[in-house]
């Protein structure tokens, strides 16, 4: 199968086969190169004026930065996906409310996309848990803690027209809940506890899908 490299859209990525991707590596990185020199500018506005909003806590410069269709995925936010700028909005004042002191910092390496306007950047955020998340867009809702934490992860970001249209994020939540005092420690007794419990527990919720499995027949 032929496949014309310069028009290809990210949309269409979705539906190659892993061959075709593999096949077309060399061609998308001989037209990337052309692409990421006319980006580089782009990125380089955008990101330096998204990163001084966040951590000078203006909300309006954040908002100018997205498109009125901008959508925002959160491993907190248990696979909803949320859309638009009063969403958005939602996520940056819950953000502020709990993590008042909050502070972002690029952490690695930015990766651009072989296709589109698409970018990966690893972050660092530093802060402490000292609001409530409860009434934001997360369903989580917790209390503060108190606590200081210290989270890694990454985030991907697709700009149209200079502005950002999707945002996905990603950071291990199970260290961070630890850290903010959510959960014990994998060497704690509690931790051992809990896990003694799931392994009691776990007989019954075999027998509870098979038999779930076998009515859905």
């Amino acid at each position: 199968m032929s496949i014309e490299i310069a028009s290809l859209e990210p949309t269409l990525v979705a539906g190659m086969t892993s061959d075709e991707l593999a096949a077309a590596m060399p061609e998308l990185v001989l037209t990337f190169v052309g692409r990421a020199a006319d980006q580089a500018a782009m990125w380089r506005d955008w990101s330096m004026r998204w990163l001084t909003a966040w951590n000078e806590h203006d909300l309006e410069r954040v908002l100018t930065l997205v498109t009125d269709d901008v959508v925002y995925e959160d491993p907190s936010l248990f696979g909803e996906r949320l859309t638009g700028k009063a969403a958005l909005r939602e996520v940056v004042t819950m953000t502020w409310r709990a993590f008042p002191d909050v502070r972002f910092e690029l952490s690695g390496t930015p990766y651009l996309a072989l296709i589109g306007t698409g970018m990966a950047v690893p972050w660092r955020m530093r802060a402490t848990f000292a609001g409530d998340m409860g009434g934001g867009p997360s369903p989580l809702g917790i209390a503060p803690t108190g606590r200081r934490f210290d989270a890694h992860g990454v985030d991907v970001y697709e700009l149209n027209d200079g502005l950002l249209c999707r945002w996905s994020t990603t950071t291990d939540l199970f260290d961070l809940a630890q850290q903010v005092g959510m959960l014990p420690g994998p060497r704690t007794r509690l931790f051992q506890f809990g896990i003694r419990m799931q392994r009691l527990g776990a007989p019954l919720l075999r027998s509870i899908h098979r038999f779930r499995g076998r009515h859905r027949r």
